[in-house]
């Protein structure tokens, strides 16, 4: 009971994907020993509930799915939504700089221009 509360409890946080799936992995091989077994169901169901709301689109989508999937499936599906979630970040962060900068420099050129009286 101590393992499956373990993964009741267990949220991806600050971590990557591939290190929150690899503490999801090493809680199913300690089930595994000790003749535990989990559903890929049961293990997809653990692995979503301790994903922020960045994920909820493809949370969703996962939920909705007619078949199961393995883990290494999920595991492909969400390191994929992980780097476009970065893919997004990234571009925006640029976006950002660039209009910062633009400001800026707009700023700048109307301080320099004589004023006519």
């Amino acid at each position: 009971m101590q393992l499956k509360e373990s993964l009741t409890l267990l949220q991806r946080g600050d971590r990557s994907i591939s290190n929150y799936m690899l503490a999801i992995h090493t809680a199913i091989d300690e089930l595994v020993i000790i003749d535990t077994p989990l559903s890929n169901d049961d293990i997809t169901l653990y692995a979503l509930n301790g994903l922020s709301t960045d994920y909820k689109d493809i949370i969703l989508s996962i939920r909705t799915r007619e078949t199961s999937l393995t883990f290494e499936e999920l595991h492909d599906i969400l390191t994929a939504h992980e780097t476009y979630l970065k893919r997004i970040e990234a571009t925006q962060s640029q976006l950002m700089a660039t209009t910062n900068n633009t400001q800026h420099s707009a700023s700048h050129y109307h301080q320099r221009q004589p004023r006519n009286y």
